[in-house]
C-alpha cells in the first residue's frame, strides 16, 4: 500500500500530462456519437414476453357480423386541437369521445404497432421510429385479410404503415390523400393517415400558419370520412406535441391522444378514464366482426364495444406482460450491482493523473459538479424538458445539444478558474482536466445505468433521454477541454 501511496503522490510533468489528457479527450469526444448510436440501435430489442405471447396465442371467435371500419389517424394531433375541429364538434354529440393513454416513448411507429396488434411496447419491443420491419405480432389487418375483407391504407406520403402492416409480398397502401378515400367491394378496414400535422409541428411549432393549414386539411378529411354510410368511424392520434414542437416523453399534452368512436348502435358518451392504446385493437376487431389479433393483451372498455365481455385470454396476457416487465427491470437492477461499483472505482482512480500532474485544491470539487449542473440547468432554462420531447426538429436539436455541451464546458472552466491556486496555466490545466473528468464520469455512469442499451427493459423518460443527452453534449464539450489542456501545456507556465 505504501508503494501505491508513493505513486499517487509522485509529481508528473504537467505539460506532458496535459497533452496526454487532451488526446484522451479528443478520442472520447469521437466516441460520444458512437455511444448515442449504440443506444438508439438497441431501442427495439424484444423481451421474452413477446415470443411467449406468440407461442400462447390462439384465434378468438369473431365478435359479430362482418362490418366496416374507417380509422382516421392524425399524426401529432393534440387533444385540444382535435376538440376545436369543426367536424369533431359536429360528430362528438353522436359519438363516444375520450382520450388514449400512450406508453413511453410516445413515438409514432411504436403506437402504430400497439394500435393494430394490441401488444404494448414493453412486450413487442417496438420502441423507436427506427423499427422498419413488419409487425412482430398478428394485427387487425391480418385478421381482416384472413376473413376475406379488404384493407386499404391511404397515407400522406409516408409508407411506415404499409411496411408494418401491409400484406406479405405486396402493398395495399396509397401514398396520397387525393382520390377516392372509401374502399369499395367487400367490407373491411380503411386507414387514412394524415402526416402534415406532425411535420409542421416539428418544423415550426403548433402556432405556425403551416400547422393551421394541416389542421384545416384534417378537418376536411374528417368531414369527408364522416359521410361514409354504415361504417364505424374511429378518429385518434399517435401523440401530441409541445407548443414548440416535440414529443416522446410523458408530458400530459404529449402522452394523451384524442379518441372519437361513432358506430351503428353505439350510445354516445364521454369516457371518464383514458383508454390504453393496446385496447383499441380488439375494439377495431369487434366492429369489423373479425377475430381479435392473436396476441392482443387488453380488452376494450365496455363503452366502446357495446357490452362485449372480457375473456380469460386478456387476463392471462396482461399478467404475462406485467410479469416480464418486472423481470426485465429486475435484470437491469442486477446489472447495476456488478457494473456500477467497478466503474465508479475506475473513475475515482482517474483523479490520480490530475493530482500528480496539476495538484488538487478547492477548485477541483467545484469543477466536478459544474458541467453537469450547467448542462441540465441551461437545457431546462431553454424551455426543453428532460425527456425525448426535447427533440423537435432533429437538426435543430442536435445543434442545441452541441451548443449546450460546449457552452457548459466553457462556463464551468471560467467559473472554477478563479478558485484555483498557482500559475495561470497550471490552474487552467487543473480545472480543464477536472471538467473533462466530470463529463466522462457522468456520461459513463448514465450509460451504465441503462445497461448500455435502451431496450429490452422498461425505462423512465429521464433514464431514456439523459444518456443520449450526455453522450451528445460530451462530443462538443470534450474538445473544449482538449483545447484548454493543450493551451495550458504551451510554454513553461504549466510548471
Amino acid at each position: 500500500m505504501s508503494g501505491v501511496a508513493e505513486l499517487a503522490d509522485r509529481r508528473a510533468d504537467p505539460r506532458r500530462v496535459a497533452r496526454w489528457m487532451a488526446l484522451v479527450a479528443c478520442v472520447c469526444a469521437a466516441l460520444g456519437p458512437l455511444a448515442a448510436e449504440r443506444l438508439l440501435a438497441t431501442a427495439d430489442r424484444e423481451t421474452e414476453g413477446g415470443p411467449l405471447l406468440r407461442a400462447l396465442a390462439s384465434d378468438a371467435a369473431p365478435t359479430g357480423p362482418p362490418g366496416r371500419v374507417v380509422v382516421l389517424l392524425v399524426d401529432g394531433l393534440r387533444r385540444d386541437e382535435a376538440a376545436r375541429l369543426p367536424a369533431w364538434r359536429r360528430l362528438a354529440p353522436e359519438s363516444v369521445t375520450g382520450t388514449v393513454a400512450l406508453d413511453e416513448p410516445t413515438l409514432s411507429r411504436p403506437y402504430y404497432h400497439a394500435l393494430f396488434t394490441g401488444v404494448p411496447q414493453d412486450a413487442s419491443g417496438v420502441r423507436s421510429n427506427r423499427f422498419g420491419s413488419r409487425a412482430r405480432h398478428d394485427s387487425v389487418m391480418d385478421r381482416v385479410r384472413a376473413a376475406g375483407g379488404e384493407v386499404t391504407v391511404v397515407a400522406e406520403g409516408l409508407d411506415w404503415m404499409r411496411r408494418m402492416h401491409g400484406p406479405a409480398g405486396g402493398s395495399d397502401a396509397r401514398d396520397a390523400l387525393q382520390g377516392e378515400l372509401a374502399a369499395r367491394g367487400s367490407p373491411g378496414l380503411l386507414v387514412v393517415h394524415v402526416v402534415s400535422t406532425d411535420r409542421t409541428a416539428h418544423e415550426e411549432g403548433i402556432r405556425a400558419a403551416s400547422h393551421r393549414d394541416a389542421l384545416a386539411l384534417t378537418d376536411a378529411v374528417l368531414s369527408r370520412l364522416a359521410r361514409i354510410e354504415g361504417a364505424t368511424l374511429v378518429v385518434t392520434s399517435d401523440h401530441g406535441h409541445l407548443d414548440e414542437g416535440g414529443h416522446g416523453g410523458l408530458e400530459p399534452i404529449v402522452a394523451r391522444a384524442p379518441l372519437l368512436v361513432r358506430a351503428p348502435g353505439l350510445a354516445p358518451s364521454r369516457l371518464d378514464a383514458p383508454v390504453r392504446a393496446p385496447a383499441l385493437a380488439p375494439m377495431l376487431s369487434h366492429w369489423l366482426g373479425v377475430a381479435r389479433p392473436r396476441s392482443a393483451t387488453e380488452a376494450p372498455p365496455v363503452a366502446l364495444v357495446g357490452g362485449a365481455g372480457e375473456d380469460e385470454w386478456y387476463r392471462r396476457a396482461t399478467a404475462l406482460v406485467v410479469t416480464h416487465r418486472a423481470h426485465a427491470r429486475a435484470r437491469l437492477s442486477r446489472m447495476h450491482r456488478w457494473i456500477l461499483p467497478p466503474l465508479a472505482f475506475a473513475l475515482f482512480a482517474l483523479i490520480g493523473p490530475i493530482k500528480r500532474g496539476f495538484g488538487l485544491d478547492r477548485a477541483v470539487p467545484v469543477a466536478m459538479v459544474l458541467w453537469p449542473a450547467l448542462l441540465l440547468g441551461l437545457h431546462v432554462a431553454m424551455g426543453r424538458p428532460l425527456s425525448l420531447s426535447a427533440i423537435d426538429a432533429r437538426p435543430d436539436h442536435v445543434a442545441r445539444v452541441l451548443f449546450l455541451g460546449a457552452g457548459a464546458a466553457l462556463l464551468a472552466i471560467a467559473l472554477a478558474l478563479p478558485l484555483a491556486r498557482g500559475a495561470l496555466r497550471l490552474r487552467l490545466a487543473r480545472v480543464a482536466a477536472t471538467v473533462g473528468w466530470s463529463q466522462l464520469a457522468v456520461t459513463l455512469l448514465a450509460l451504465a445505468w441503462v445497461g448500455f442499451a435502451l431496450g429490452p427493459w422498461p425505462l423512465s423518460p429521464l433514464e431514456r433521454y439523459l444518456p443520449l443527452l450526455l453522450a451528445g453534449a460530451s462530443a462538443a464539450a470534450l474538445p473544449v477541454v482538449a483545447v484548454s489542456l493543450y493551451a495550458s501545456a504551451w510554454g513553461s507556465g504549466a510548471r
